[in-house]
């Protein structure tokens, strides 16, 4: 990779923050283990991450493990850009696990090498805005809202003692905002990319999500418009931004490995969740680890975060909490 692929690589990466988050640990020598620990993943969604990393990056090795190709990430950046690279220690001790600290990121140098100070007060000034805009559409006159440290959550005032749960969560972070919302006001807009595996042992199919994400309300036509080759003859030829969508057919499936755990990925080789289209059209969407019950999604911009509150906000108003109770009651 010469320099000039290096840069455009740099610079596409600017637009995926989980991604970078990833990157800088990577680069300061954290195992896949240490990494997923530390960001509250499953190791396997880091190890795919990673592998999306080193095909940004044009990186293949001969050589079988990862150890190699982390030599050959990391002699990239030692040769374009080697003050990101890190020589701190990846330790991380059982007793900082268990404190949730798992990792200093006051030991790993940051990536951002213009506009620091900017992006260190963008998850402030989002979750600002996101307050802000609820505050102004009456969201406070039907939910109470609780603050912790750079977090703040929304439930229902009257639940009685059935359902005390966050039905809108904010988590501010350097890069941006997590938003975390009740599952049942995003599952009827979700776009579910999946693919199929067989398992030989047992004869049997099923079904694997590669990825999930939701097509902004409004941003449908530009969503198309801006849509990767790769994924036209998945999604245009319904034009539809809603459902589940597969990578492959049954009839040529992926074949699942029972001894071993694995499944082969041919038709997953240059998926990424973040090529899809224009960022500014999709979130990506996870389950929330702290709340089972909700998506995740993770906004650094304003307008996204703007057309985000207008549309969801409004269909919360809209809700009384028996629509979506239960009797849990997960304290702040």
């Amino acid at each position: 990779m010469n320099s000039p692929q290096f840069n455009e690589a740099l610079e596409m990466l600017r637009k995926a923050p989980r991604k970078v988050e990833v990157l800088k640990l990577l680069l300061a020598g954290y195992t896949n283990d240490e990494i997923a620990q530390s960001r509250g993943r499953a190791e396997g969604t880091v190890r795919k991450q990673i592998s999306n990393l080193y095909k940004d990056f044009g990186i293949k090795s001969e050589f079988p493990g990862d150890r190699a190709l982390r030599d050959k990430l990391k002699a990239l950046f030692l040769k374009y850009k080697p003050e990101w690279v890190s020589n701190c220690s990846p330790a991380i001790t059982n007793e900082a696990s268990n404190q949730s600290e798992k990792i200093n990121y006051d030991s790993v140098p940051s990536l951002v090498l213009s506009g620091y100070e900017i992006l260190e007060e963008l998850g402030e000034e989002l979750m600002f805005l996101a307050t802000n805009m609820l505050q102004q559409i009456g969201f406070e006159q039907k939910f109470k809202m609780s603050k912790a440290l750079q977090c703040i959550g929304y439930r229902f005032k009257n639940p009685g003692e059935r359902d005390k749960r966050y039905q809108l969560f904010f988590k501010q972070s350097l890069y941006g905002l997590s938003v975390s919302i009740n599952k049942l006001i995003l599952d009827p807009y979700l776009l579910n990319f999946q693919y199929w595996v067989y398992i030989h042992e047992y004869e049997v199919f099923f079904e694997k999500t590669a990825g999930t994400f939701l097509v902004l309300p409004g941003q449908e036509n530009l969503f198309f418009d801006s849509l990767n080759p790769k994924y036209w003859n998945i999604l245009e030829i319904e034009r539809k931004t809603v459902g589940n969508f597969y990578l492959n057919s049954k009839q040529n499936p992926e074949f699942y490995d029972y001894n071993t755990d694995e499944v082969t990925t041919i038709c997953l080789n240059e998926f990424s969740e973040y090529n899809l289209s224009d960022s500014q059209t999709y979130l990506c969407i996870w389950e929330d680890k702290q709340f089972d019950y909700t998506w995740e999604t993770f906004i650094d911009s304003r307008e996204v975060l703007q057309e985000f509150i207008r549309y969801f906000g409004k269909i919360l108003l809209d809700m009384e909490w028996y629509d979506m109770s239960d009797d849990v009651d997960i304290p702040f």
